[in-house]
């Protein structure tokens, strides 16, 4: 077992790149994502809140049994919760890592607005606020994005550069198809999903999964909720298999 800070990501380092938001994405950053062996792309959106060891030991297998074969870019918020160098305890940003080390050909990628002041503290181990917030190491690179040079942002300070790369990887990069899957989270990851739906893009909510996820499902399904694109899709949390089908309808893994 790996400890939470160990690097896991390929060539064992991860690249940091920092973006103002009133600029352009880094070409270095955007170009990371068209090194993926298939021209497809997925946003995985959520948190783990209410969840413990089991549901979270759960929830891995869940995304390797459906994301089996995923030879895209996988991206996510970019960071991880550190506390005392102890074994990884799993959140939603760890699944990217773990799908890219499950298939060679997929890259990982992560965003994260800078809410804070960066500092280096113990051995000398980056941190982006005071509570052990920092970098997930088992991703490619990520994308740190800053309103100017001592601006500070909101946590949800990133997704406009996030919606811009994947719109930009669909109209300028040969990307066949993008799109988003939501586990539990809370408001920002609802933005996310509608942000996703208005854009046309296959939206997946894993019902079960808790919180903004299942709301948005429960809405869904009892036509509160009518999304004009008709593209937003509820997936059981139990039924990776779901996933993995609904995928493949749409390009994301090949047909076996």
């Amino acid at each position: 077992m790996t400890t939470a800070r160990t690097v896991t990501a390929p060539g064992g380092k991860t690249y940091l790149l920092v973006q103002d938001k009133r600029n352009q994405i880094p070409a270095t950053f955007a170009l990371m994502a068209t090194r993926a062996g298939e021209k497809v792309c997925l946003r995985i959106s959520g948190g783990c809140k209410g969840m413990n060891s089991d549901d979270k030991r759960a929830m891995i297998g869940f995304f390797l049994m459906a994301l089996e074969g995923f030879k895209g870019m996988i991206w996510s918020g970019g960071t991880r919760q550190f506390d005392k160098d102890i074994v990884l305890d799993p959140m939603v940003t760890d699944i990217p890592g773990f799908i890219a080390a499950s298939n060679p050909e997929c890259i990982a990628l992560g965003s994260a607005p800078r809410t804070d002041v960066l500092r280096l503290t113990g051995e000398s181990h980056l941190t982006l606020d005071d509570y052990g917030t920092a970098p997930n190491p088992a991703m490619n690179a990520i994308l740190l994005v800053q309103d100017g040079a001592e601006g500070k942002l909101d946590w949800d300070g990133d997704l406009n550069a996030a919606f811009e790369l994947m719109s930009n990887l669909k109209a300028h990069a040969g990307f066949n198809q993008v799109g988003v899957i939501a586990w539990n989270g809370g408001p920002i990851t609802r933005d996310e999903v509608m942000r996703s739906v208005k854009n046309g893009w296959p939206t997946y909510v894993i019902k079960g999964s808790g919180r903004a996820a299942d709301e948005i499902a429960a809405e869904l399904e009892a036509g509160t909720l009518t999304p004009s694109a008709g593209n937003l899709f509820v997936i059981n949390k139990d039924d990776p298999i779901e996933l993995r089908q609904a995928l493949q309808s749409f390009g994301f893994i090949a047909r076996n």
